[in-house]
């Protein structure tokens, strides 16, 4: 997420390739998957990742340089964000209005659980009126304990944080060496302004190219974090149903993000839309995006832009924070059509926070099939 009056610092998604294989939150590699049928093995089931699937891929892939093939090799759900992810009761790097709990905090609280569905919920605190001198209101953001590279992900999601005074983002990054490996925005935005951005945040000398194959309209194509106050280089979308209340009117969808080597596309698919991928839609255990159709916001590597030397390792990061230095500046608020202070707002309002939650189907992350 960024420190920005205009764009938050993002997230990053992505897979690290198999021939590497994955790194633990040790920072250990997890080798394997040296042929074709081999697989990786874990928890599986509705609370695990590392899912083993045996499928020749020389058969069912399809794939090619441009629009490589992807393995399921990560499928978290319900409890499974328990265990693979950490609760992080952090001050918030971007000095919101909010304060987030650790797990065991979160499920005493009621901010978190699984459906009877066994849908993962994580939402803000709705009861408490603040002391104006005491902490922010409850929240929570979570952070995977494994990280990625290159690959895809697929974010099947039925509901997302609205309302105003917030600021909810999906994204990926690696928090303890931002912003040496880079950042992408998925999913961001503040109070219920629409249409969604998607950004990427790296060192100096990433410059993008301001025509490139998306829907969305490119913003900024300096994605230098130290230019126009950590804007990054941003894409608005160009479907209004892609952030916020008009997302979950739709029943939100699938956010899916590819990073290639070469390129980084994020498309999107509400819940009905009628052109979803069967790959998207039924979790199936290999994806390729050939067939996609054009993204909403896509960045090409370049020589004036190298992914190798601005991209690395990164976590994917879920929150919701409250005001903060996007969110809580005064003239963005009020044209929201907010009323009062942002900080007065979350203080004195905690029934306008009733529908201020994540509620997630499930994450899925592919790697590289050979």
């Amino acid at each position: 997420m960024r420190h920005t009056p205009f764009y938050a610092l993002g997230l990053l998604l992505t897979v690290a390739p198999t021939t590497l294989g994955f790194e633990d939150s040790n920072n250990h590699y997890l080798r394997g998957l040296g042929h074709k049928h081999r697989s990786r093995r874990g928890t599986g089931g509705s609370n695990g990742i590392n899912i083993d699937v045996d499928i020749d891929v020389s058969i069912s892939s399809g794939g090619s340089n441009d629009h490589p093939s992807w393995k399921l090799t990560d499928d978290f759900k319900g409890k499974g964000f328990y265990e693979h992810f950490t609760f992080e009761a952090i001050p918030d790097p971007t000095h919101g209005r909010v304060n987030y709990v650790d797990m065991q905090t979160a499920i005493a609280k009621n901010l978190t659980e699984v459906t009877k569905k066994g849908n993962f919920i994580m939402r803000a605190d709705s009861t408490t009126v603040l002391d104006p001198n005491g902490p922010g209101r409850d929240s929570i953001r979570i952070q995977s304990k494994k990280q990625w590279t290159t690959g895809v992900s697929v974010l099947n999601l039925n509901h997302m944080p609205e309302g105003c005074g917030t600021w909810p983002a999906y994204w990926m990054t690696q928090v303890e060496n931002w912003p040496q490996n880079g950042e992408i925005d998925v999913l961001e935005g503040v109070h219920d302004q629409t249409p969604n951005h998607s950004a990427l945040h790296t060192v100096p000398g990433c410059v993008v190219a301001s025509n490139r194959t998306m829907t969305g309209t490119t913003v900024a194509t300096d994605c230098n974090w130290l230019r126009n106050y950590n804007q990054g280089c941003p894409v608005e979308w160009a479907r209004k149903d892609s952030y916020g209340p008009p997302l979950n009117k739709i029943g939100a969808g699938w956010f899916v993000t590819e990073r290639t080597e070469k390129k980084i596309s994020i498309w999107f698919w509400g819940r009905n839309d009628k052109n979803i991928p069967i790959a998207v839609k039924n979790g199936l255990p290999i994806i390729c995006t050939k067939d996609f159709g054009i993204p909403a916001a896509t960045w090409d590597s370049s020589d004036e832009c190298e992914f190798k030397k601005v991209m690395g390792l990164q976590n994917i990061v879920i929150n919701l924070t409250l005001c903060g230095d996007w969110a809580g500046q005064d003239p963005i608020f009020k044209a929201a059509g907010c009323s009062g202070t942002c900080i007065d707002h979350v203080n004195n309002k905690p029934e306008a926070f009733k529908d201020a939650y994540w509620d997630i189907a499930s994450l899925k992350v592919y790697s590289k099939a050979y």
